[in-house]
């Protein structure tokens, strides 16, 4: 269980990571930047499968090649934290909930955040 939480744990790191990487100022990634972002984090999980830590290893792997490392890890840290407190709040919403139910609520709670629109497409751009 604590090993799927970890692998689980590393995983949000590195979408948190991905999300917020360079960025062109409209927010779109160009595909030079994905190729980086791409070989960045094959680099950092290669570096970090067999340790113990692999959210930490994962981030200070990801951020020791940018500009400013030790800003690059704290923000990493915090977007985790923010992601956190949304969870707990999504789950509060669906408190007392089992099974489908629980599943459908905790859907309906992603999609109304803010940041599930902007990560999925649904973001305030007119589309063409």
């Amino acid at each position: 269980m604590k090993r799927t939480l970890g692998l689980v744990g590393a995983a949000l790191l590195c979408g948190s990571m991905l999300a917020y990487a360079q960025q062109t100022p409209g927010g779109e990634r160009t595909p030079e930047q994905r190729r980086q972002m791409h070989e960045r984090m094959k680099g950092a999980w290669e570096a970090c499968k067999d340790k113990a830590d692999k959210r930490a290893c994962m981030g200070e792997q990801y951020c020791a090649k940018t500009a400013d490392p030790a800003k690059c890890v704290a923000e990493g840290k915090a977007r985790m934290m923010a992601r956190m407190e949304e969870r707990q709040k999504m789950h509060e919403a669906c408190n007392g909930k089992r099974g489908d139910e629980l599943a459908k609520c905790l859907g309906d709670q992603h999609k109304q955040h803010p940041q599930h629109r902007r990560h999925h497409g649904h973001g305030d751009k007119p589309r063409a």
